[in-house]
Order: C-alpha cells, then structure tokens, then sequence
C-alpha cells in the first residue's frame, strides 16, 4: 500500500513538474469540508487509508507540516495531484529557487480555489523540496508515468519519498515501514 502511495506521489510529482500548471483539477476536494471550515471525515487523495483524526493523531509534532492546520489542509486535499500539477506547470521557470516560489505560489492557489486551507511556510518548503527532487532526479521515470511503478522506484532510490516524510512529519500512508512520497 505505501509503495503504491509513493507511486502515485511521485509519479504525480514529478510528471506534473515537467507539464505545466495548466490542470484546474481538484479531484481531492470534494471532501474538504468547503467554506464552512468543517474538517473532513475521511482524507482524501493519497493519504484516504485515514480518518482526518488518524491523520491529526499521527502527525509528528516539531516538523514542517506539523501544525494542525497544515495536517488538515493536507487530509482534506489530493495533495500529490495538486504539487504534480503545479510542479509541472512551473518547470523551466529559470532558477531552482524561482521554481520553488511558481509551485509555492500553484499550490496556494489551488488551495485557496477549495476553501480548504493553507499550507505554512515550513509545510510548503516540505512539498517545493519534494517537488524540486522528483525533477531533478526522476523526471525521465516520472514525466510519462507520474504513477508508474518506475516513477515510485526512482523516488525511493534517490531518497525524495523519505526526505519529504523527514521534513514534514506527516503520517506515510501504508505505514512507517514502506517508502511514501509527498
């Protein structure tokens, strides 16, 4: 389960990287609870193994993505599909750090059109890195197959997956002993 997880999150990622932000899609935003601020039952996206109590519960405090507001954002939204889109949508965008702010601006975006929250500065610079080394490291395996099987043995093998769970402290979906990715 968590290496179909980091499949689809990387391959998500990384395809999306090298798209374009062009995709309007909020698959994962059915379920968010909309302007009323209501938290899901249920997460959606990659992380839909939990409840969004599970989710909150299982969060490590003291990380990027620890606040509750960034846990419940993240829950509440397909979160590898709006990184994928944005990341894609900003490549080539000159210098890493100006890709970084294009998908750190996306992804603000797409969150702000859901009404489903916002993502800290310390959570986004969590998925901006995992967005930055899927491209640098698994665009080849990625950018056709964002949910491929390569695409998720690329992330493990170059350490994206592990690195972004390092950095947020989000639960990883299929448990702790399997890889996962944003």
């Amino acid at each position: 389960m968590r290496r179909s997880f980091m499949l689809v999150v990387a391959a998500t990622t990384a395809a999306l990287s090298s798209l374009g932000c062009s995709s309007d899609s909020d698959d994962g935003s059915a379920n968010n609870g909309g302007s009323s601020g209501a938290a899901p039952t249920q997460c959606v996206g990659n992380n839909a193994e939990f409840t969004h109590a599970e989710f909150l519960a299982q969060t490590e405090e003291g990380y990027g993505c620890s606040a509750e507001s960034d846990s419940s954002t993240v829950c509440a939204n397909d979160m590898p599909l709006i990184g994928g889109t944005c990341g894609k949508g900003c490549l080539g965008m000159g210098t890493d750090a100006e890709q970084a702010d294009c998908v750190a601006t996306c992804i603000t975006d797409k969150l702000d059109s859901t009404n489903s929250g916002s993502l800290s500065s310390e959570c986004m610079a969590c998925y901006t890195a995992d967005i930055e080394c899927a491209r640098k490291n698994c665009l080849t395996s990625c950018g056709l197959g964002p949910t491929s099987e390569a695409c998720a043995d690329c992330r493990i093998e170059k350490g994206c997956a592990d690195a972004f769970y390092e950095c947020s402290g989000l639960p990883q979906p299929g448990g702790a002993g399997g890889q996962g990715g944003s």
